[in-house]
């Protein structure tokens, strides 16, 4: 188990440019303003999105594609380090007109309109490593 401390530092809220990808600027962002740890939120409405599901037995992601216009019901994640730059972890709740829902690991989506909330935590500097056991790019101590 990894545990660390830490404080807040600054609340950024931002509003996604139309037509961007959403994980691209959130990353963008976070290099532009020296932000390496983060909490995140966001809420919006997505154009297309592609959501990731890690199948642990084969360790590998699968993505579905949602190729249709959906509202971002929630997105929550953080930001951390992964060879030296910043990098993106968002689950991401999605739905179309219908009711209709998908859930995932947020690959990537085209933005309509998004507003984001991230809350820095300064001084922390959790790095991305590869984990053995589950073949993923978990936070962790460099070897």
């Amino acid at each position: 188990m990894l545990i660390r401390d830490c404080s807040r530092g600054r609340s950024i809220l931002a509003g996604l440019d139309s037509g961007a990808e959403i994980v691209g600027q959130i990353t963008d962002l976070a290099g532009d303003m020296g932000i390496e740890a983060a909490f995140i939120s966001a809420i919006g409405a997505l154009t297309r999105a592609d959501l990731g599901y890690y199948d642990q037995a084969a360790r590998v992601y699968h993505v579905t594609q949602v190729d249709e216009p959906v509202e971002l019901a929630a997105c929550s994640g953080n930001i951390s380090l992964f060879e030296g730059r910043p990098f993106v972890h968002a689950q991401a709740v999605l739905a179309n007109g219908q009711g209709r829902t998908w859930a995932g690991h947020l690959v990537r989506g085209t933005i309509f309109a998004a507003e984001l909330y991230l809350q820095e935590l300064p001084g922390l500097r959790m790095k991305r490593v590869p984990d053995s056991i589950t073949g993923l790019k978990l936070w962790g101590e460099e070897r």
